[in-house]
């Protein structure tokens, strides 16, 4: 749905994908109190026709009271979200080794709960995604970046994808793209590898090929950002393609700020969310709200600094905006609401998770995120959800145990072969009115602070309990457990209320109450395994 870019500023490196990074410090007392509005209005504004402004149903998307967690992925991050749904990202598999390996790092694309792979560019090494339309067209890089790249797009084709390298502008050799619309068109700029760079924006579509913009009379400027209906984001101005009278230059920034390069995003009416580094010695970022009438509203007292994360998530047209400020998340109802943590809004059901990343919202109000689920970040989609009526189903209670199984030759340590971790989670299910509930049939996964994603199911029994036992690998932290989905009939699965994941370290040594929770939890299953019970018993592993 959004666009984002590569962008350098100063001593600041930001990527704006699922989140543009800035390393850095916050500190509050800015010198526009937040809120404030400015109202600098250049003389020479354009004010763009009813007739030209594109549309986009994102502008139907609201700030939800309440949101729900949908599980995407352990160890990945994500980059954009389109409007059905569909996300870009990278993310490590599961190959079962824990902490003894390192797998490789895909980049994804996760659509309809499937994971699919994007094919790489011949000659070209490493894949970086900057955007995905509403067709599931995805743009991005293909290169090591600071070398020679291309712009990218991969086309889905069945059940994979399609990449189709976007070339160069001639003269050229060097291309990026920023992002794509929801009508095809990239855009991004095409310069020579040398200094000093010569080069051209450009816009490709599948029909045209890449054109150079600025030889239709837009500025010879990179773009920054584009919109679902292609208003395209410049450093200090703002134009839509296809219409070279709509280039629009930005009021003046306020007092004590500079607006360069740091992390954008632009909606089709021309208004911008976007990070103003402050003039003082400590150079600050700020996250601001750009009215495309002429006027900066700044969202938040807090300013990042060198050493924790900042980004623009994007903005509707409907003007609310998700970011992240000091390695949290944030969101801002449009169209003057200021910055508020995302967190306060998750669930309780989820426990009090901090979302740590906010990425993009979709015109469904669903918001791209990163979330602790137990002590490490997963890739989610925050989807906006509301107390229920009757007929419902809650997991009342979650309680999950871990023990660590030692190695008798080894105590202590964690060896490939010989030691292990031990889990097991019981699940407690009832009505809305606390009702033991039989036959519903549960999914969720067994995660820790590597690459496990152990996926799960069973059915309640008549006293509405339902057990997951899962053994792995040592050494990788804290094993958590989330629910996924309950199904039975007709009944909505209620995410507002009970508990849906937890996690705990695991503990060493003996324990006879572990080992019989454990045995009784095998044996619920239909699965009893009793040399697992002794060895949790003894808090030794067997040969």
């Amino acid at each position: 749905m959004r666009s984002k870019s590569v962008i350098w500023t100063g001593s600041y490196l930001c990527l704006a994908v699922l989140s543009v990074f800035c390393l850095g410090i916050g500190l509050a007392a800015p010198p526009l109190p937040a809120g404030k509005r400015e109202n600098v209005v250049p003389s020479a504004l354009a004010k763009p026709s009813e007739s030209s402004a594109a549309t986009d149903v994102s502008s139907v998307a609201v700030v939800a009271p309440m949101y729900a967690v949908d599980f995407i992925s352990t160890a990945a991050k994500g980059i954009a979200i389109n409007d059905a749904g569909d996300v870009v990202g990278t993310s490590y598999t599961d190959p079962g080794c824990g902490s003894f390996c390192l797998p490789p790092l895909d980049t994804v694309v996760w659509k309809s709960g499937v994971r699919i792979v994007l094919p790489p560019v011949p000659g070209l090494s490493g894949i970086y995604i900057t955007g995905i339309n509403t067709k599931g067209w995805v743009a991005g890089v293909a290169g090591v970046p600071g070398t020679t790249t291309h712009a990218v797009v991969w086309k889905p084709n069945g059940t994979t994808y399609q990449a189709i390298d976007l070339g160069t502008l001639p003269g050229t050799t060097i291309s990026d793209a920023v992002g794509i619309d929801n009508l095809g068109r990239v855009v991004g700029y095409s310069k020579t590898q040398f200094f000093p760079p010569v080069g051209a924006p450009f816009v490709w579509t599948e029909a045209t090929g890449m054109i150079d913009l600025s030889a239709q009379g837009f500025p010879n400027e990179a773009p920054l950002a584009i919109s679902p209906g292609g208003t395209v984001a410049l450093s200090n101005q703002w134009y839509r393609l296809g219409q070279p009278g709509s280039i629009t230059p930005l009021a003046a920034p306020p007092r004590g700020f500079l607006s360069g390069n740091d992390a954008t995003d632009i909606n089709d009416a021309g208004d911008m969310a976007r990070f103003l580094v402050t003039t003082s010695s400590q150079n600050l970022v700020y996250l601001f709200r750009y009215h495309h009438a002429g006027t900066w509203q700044q969202l938040s007292p807090t300013g990042t600094g060198h050493l924790a994360t900042c980004g623009v998530g994007s903005i509707n047209n409907n003007q609310d905006i998700t970011a992240t400020i000091l390695g949290g998340g944030f969101i801002a109802a449009g169209p003057d609401g200021l910055a508020e943590s995302l967190s306060p809004k998750i669930s309780p059901a989820y426990g009090g998770a901090a979302i740590t990343n906010s990425g993009p919202m979709n015109s469904s109000g669903q918001i791209l995120a990163q979330i602790l689920i137990g002590q490490s970040q997963r890739l989610v989609r925050l989807t906006p959800v509301q107390t229920l009526p009757g007929g419902r189903i809650q997991v009342r209670n979650l309680d999950l145990r871990a023990r660590f199984i030692q190695d008798r030759q080894n105590p202590g340590l964690c060896i490939v072969d010989g030691t292990s971790n031990v889990a097991w989670a019981k699940l407690t299910v009832t009505d809305e009115s606390g009702a033991p509930l039989s036959g519903v049939m549960v999914n969720g996964r067994f995660l820790d602070d590597y690459w496990t994603n152990a996926q799960v199911s069973g059915t309640t029994n008549s006293q509405g309990i339902v057990t997951f036992t899962y053994q792995g690998q040592c050494g990788v932290g804290a094993i958590a457990f989330f629910v996924d989905h309950a199904t039975k009939g007709l009944l909505v699965f209620d995410k507002t209320q009970g508990k849906l994941a937890d996690s705990e370290v695991p503990m060493a040594g003996p324990s006879t109450a572990d080992a019989i929770d454990y045995f009784l939890a095998s044996l619920q299953q239909g699965r009893p395994n009793l040399l697992t019970a002794l060895e949790i018993l003894t808090g030794w592993s067997f040969p």
